[in-house]
């Protein structure tokens, strides 16, 4: 017996079992499916970059230090503009006092972290006869509502503070000029600039992501108590901010859902005419959705809102095995009048391609969890166990349903509807004409159309391109693979970017970048009174010889005397300190910087104030770093040691200041801190140019006199190897890594890495693995080309759109790598319609006597009209990813949507005509 006799063998005995045990199977799918929906409450839902992404990358690595060890990292920004005055208005500055404190109650605050005018941190800075003077610049009480002299007093004083701290006050409030341009930071304390806006900085506890929905409502009703005020303009931005609210929008659009399922329920009515062939269908896949969320829930594994489109995936792909199996079954019933033996006929017909059908998906999808990306994983685990379980949830049990609850024979169209015969005679009209060259024509264009967007091999000659090509190897330079966050998350036609656009134009940026900077030398434990140092360092003057004597003394001791050889810690050191002063001055020149802070600035602005005589105003060249450079450029005989004077300055701080108020900036040990900055682009080209900048900016100055004495970001991860710092990652050479930055910019730039290591290798590992199975199955290499082949023009397509949307600045649709994970489930669906083809081509090749015509007819008004069916189901069901504010379901729905247009077309028009010319044996047979 040849194999496929062996094949139909095994579908006939399969279909006697299970209409033998209808009814025990049907009970059991109905309590398994019961039990898997008890467990979807447990969903745990987030959306959270740093688990996203892989650990082992360097800038999750870098990013996750610097939050771990100064916070900072999940900052979210309240600008508060007034629109009459300026902000020095008591009822306005006591409602930033009132938010501050409302955003500070909220669950996960830092409030140590908190910027702003109320914040405890932010104090106001001078210094008198006795020394640093700091006071707050707002009284806890507030401003005076029933004193007006008091108020005016207030105020005064809360407008010098502000305009006297250079440090702080462009992250405090917003100055326009009377044009109303921004002043520049250096120009706050001109009398022309005026304060329009103020800013609340908040940061929260990476906590806050396992509470982002009540955590975001309160967040929204506290926006809406401020905006009932006719008098202020608030806008809102900030990672969790972003995060969170694309997790209430899914919820809070609910009901696009529920249009969503009455859309399929219309459509399959329509083609079936019939209540059974409309709810058992969406019953079926109903079915395997509940296995899956509940498998989901019952794991608790970490998900995200991009996992919306597991459901919908499944839905794709179930609603195409189920059309096939509910319309085999109407028309055997039809023709017989027989239920049991027209679901004998539909399972064991169907069963076999659903099979091949489906083992090649699960194939495909498992070179998904090959990328180390947690929701790639998820989308191949959970994925294909959901694939898995459409064998028993459509294709067995509709049938059975079927079985069950029969039809009327009158109603089961036998003959098919008139549209179905009309297409499928005007489809097999071109395939076998001249027509022919129309659809070969029209592939043609959209490969055309493909290579202009994507720029295959930089063929347009651009410059960038040129170098992306060759330092990065990228084939197709006019697709952006780096991300847009904000625009990823959300349309450009949504509140939330338009607000991010608008406080984008008054901040210095909106999205942060930090550069941890950590002492090569560890911090020695303080020496016991029996280990202290010989009595003969103090004698020595000469500040070279006296460290050699310490470096001595701590080595044969094993610890450090202070008292006799200052301060540890590279925060201490004057050199590491002005490197530091010349990088972010470096930085704030950067188009795309606006700003900076970090422990130096505060340095700075001691020395200002210390400078003055009593009495004296400060003067604005003093607000540096007492460097031996800056020290000799005021008096060429100042011989004091910038170290002593840092110490000193150091002590003065740590005296003047709350607990944790330096906490962001500087480390408990003085010997470790970070660089905190403002990026003004959010635009992927730019980000990663100014990722690129500062990397080299270290590169180049990271053997300075201070730079030398420190490390930056991480080279590896995860978060606590630091080993790059002294392993192979950290010697010239052909194995050398830059270190990398953290903040939103490094998650950035991290998207970005990951994306180019998988944008070409992850689908043409997809390609690879469906091609061996396809050819296994089978057993024709022929057979699984002409699958493979079809599936390419779908995927080059998708590149193409990627190009298209990167062409015109849609930073919705570029190819990140959050969509990346379409391009293989495009070639999941793609791959289901050609099998299906390829099975009925020989089903009917066999009926026909290998009448090729009649066969090609017969498959395209049966199964050719199930694809366009499931097709239509399938961009009626993609309504909920499109009507949302969310850009990624947006995106996702986009190229889906296109890969199901060609997939269908390619399967109905194109694959025929394939193995109409080429002749694969397995469905003409040897005489060919």
């Amino acid at each position: 017996m040849d194999t496929q006799a062996d094949k139909k063998t095994f579908a006939d005995k399969y279909a006697d079992f299970v209409l033998k045990f209808r009814m025990p199977i049907i009970v059991i799918l109905v309590i398994a499916t019961l039990v898997a929906a008890s467990q979807i409450h447990k969903l745990d839902i987030r959306n959270d970059p740093d688990t996203l992404l892989p650990p082992t990358n360097r800038y999750v690595a870098t990013n996750l230090y610097a939050e771990h060890n100064f916070g900072m990292g999940n900052l979210m920004v309240f600008s508060m503009g007034v629109k009459e005055g300026d902000i020095y208005q008591p009822w306005f500055v006591n409602k930033v006092q009132d938010l501050h404190r409302k955003l500070v109650a909220l669950d996960a605050s830092r409030e140590e972290n908190f910027i702003n005018l109320a914040a405890q941190k932010i104090k106001y800075m001078t210094a008198d006869e006795n020394g640093l003077v700091f006071k707050r610049l707002i009284p806890t009480s507030g401003i005076s509502t029933d004193d007006p002299e008091m108020a005016r007093q207030q105020l005064d004083f809360l407008k010098e503070g502000i305009k006297t701290n250079p440090v702080m006050a462009p992250m405090l409030v917003a100055m326009f000029d009377e044009q109303g341009n921004r002043c520049a930071y250096e120009d706050y304390d001109e009398d022309s600039c005026v304060a329009r806006a103020a800013y609340i900085i908040a940061d929260y506890g990476d906590e806050v992501k396992e509470i982002y929905l009540p955590w975001v409502e309160e967040v929204r009703a506290l926006m809406d108590e401020v905006s009932a005020d006719e008098r202020i303009e608030l806008l809102v931005a900030g990672e969790p901010y972003f995060l969170a609210w694309m997790l209430a929008d899914l919820v809070h659009k609910w009901w696009l859902f529920a249009i969503s399922i009455a859309i399929v329920l219309l459509v399959l009515w329509l083609e079936f005419r019939d209540w059974r062939g409309a709810v058992f269908p969406l019953l079926g896949v109903g079915m395997t959705i509940a296995f899956t969320l509940g498998l989901m829930g019952f794991t608790a594994f970490k998900l995200t809102t991009m996992m919306v489109l597991t459901p919908m995936l499944l839905l794709a792909i179930g609603i195409g095995h189920s059309v096939q199996v509910t319309r085999r079954f109407l028309l055997e019933y039809g023709q017989s009048g027989d239920c049991d033996a027209a679901g004998h006929l539909a399972i064991s017909h169907t069963i076999v391609p659903a099979t091949l059908s489906i083992i090649t998906d699960m194939v495909g999808f498992a070179t998904l969890a090959t990328v180390d990306i947690s929701f790639y994983k998820a989308y191949a685990w959970f994925g294909m166990f959901g694939m898995l379980t459409l064998l028993l949830t459509t294709t067995t049990l509709i049938p059975l349903l079927l079985t069950k609850f029969p039809p009327s024979a009158e109603k089961c169209h036998a003959g098919g509807h008139s549209w179905e015969a009309q297409a499928g005679g005007f489809i097999a009209k071109v395939v076998m004409g001249p027509g022919k060259w129309v659809p070969i024509g029209f592939i043609v264009l959209i490969m055309g159309v493909s290579v202009y967007y994507t720029n295959l091999m930089n063929w347009k000659g651009d410059p960038e391109a040129a170098v992306s090509l060759a330092e990065e190897g990228d084939i197709m330079p006019g697709v952006e693979k780096g991300i847009n966050y904000a625009r990823a998350a959300f349309k450009g036609s949504s509140s939330i970017w338009k607000d991010l656009e608008k406080l984008n134009q008054i901040m210095p940026g909106v999205i942060s970048v930090s550069v941890p900077i950590r002492g090569k030398k560890a911090v020695l434990p303080e020496c016991d009174e029996d280990q202290l140092f010989p009595d003969e360092i103090y004698d020595v003057e000469d500040a070279g010889e006296r460290a050699a004597m310490c470096a001595e003394a701590s080595a044969a001791s094993g610890c450090w005397d202070t008292e006799a050889c200052r301060a540890q810690g590279v925060f201490n050191d004057a050199e590491v300190l002005a490197d530091m002063e010349a990088m972010e001055t470096w930085m704030r020149k950067h188009e795309y910087i606006g700003y900076t802070g970090s422990y130096a600035q505060y340095v700075r602005l001691v020395n200002m104030l210390l400078s003055a005589e009593p009495g004296e105003t400060p003067v604005i060249e003093d607000l540096a770093i007492p460097s031996r450079a800056f020290l000799t450029s005021r008096d060429p005989d100042d011989d004091r040691s910038p170290n002593g004077i840092v110490q000193l300055y150091n002590g003065l701080l740590e005296m003047m200041t709350s607990p944790g108020d330096m906490d962001s900036f500087v480390s408990a040990d003085w010997n470790e801190g970070v660089i905190l900055g403002f990026i003004n682009t959010m635009t992927p080209k730019e980000t990663h140019k100014v990722t690129m900048d500062i990397q080299q900016y270290i590169e180049d100055h990271k053997n300075d006199a201070g730079f030398s004495k420190v490390n930056f970001g991480l080279r590896s991860g995860p978060v606590d190897d630091l080993s790059g710092d002294s392993n192979h990652l950290s010697v010239e050479g052909e194995g050398y890594v830059r270190p990398a930055v953290g903040g939103f910019l490094g998650a950035t730039e991290a998207t970005r890495e990951v994306a180019m290591d998988s944008w070409l290798t992850g689908p043409l590992q997809t390609a690879l693995a469906v091609f061996v199975v396809a050819a296994l199955i089978f057993r024709s290499l022929l057979v699984a080309g002409i699958l493979i082949f079809t599936l390419f023009i779908t995927l080059f397509a998708q590149y193409g759109l990627g190009g298209y949307f990167t062409s015109v600045g849609n930073w919705s649709g570029n190819l990140a790598f959050h969509l990346l994970v379409t391009l293989s489930i495009a070639m999941g669906l793609g791959v289901d319609y050609g099998i299906y083809m390829f099975s009925r081509l020989k089903e009917e090749m066999a009926e026909t006597a290998g009448d090729w015509n009649q066969s090609l007819r017969n498959t395209l008004n049966t199964t050719g009209s199930a694809v366009i069916v499931s097709v239509f189901v399938l961009l009626g069901s993609f309504i909920p990813l499109v009507a949302t504010d969310l850009a990624n379901t947006w995106g996702l729905a986009m190229f889906i949507g296109e890969a199901l247009v060609i997939d269908v077309f390619t399967a109905l028009m194109l694959l025929p005509a394939l193995v109409y010319w080429l002749k694969p044996k397995y469905v003409f047979g040897d005489n060919t």
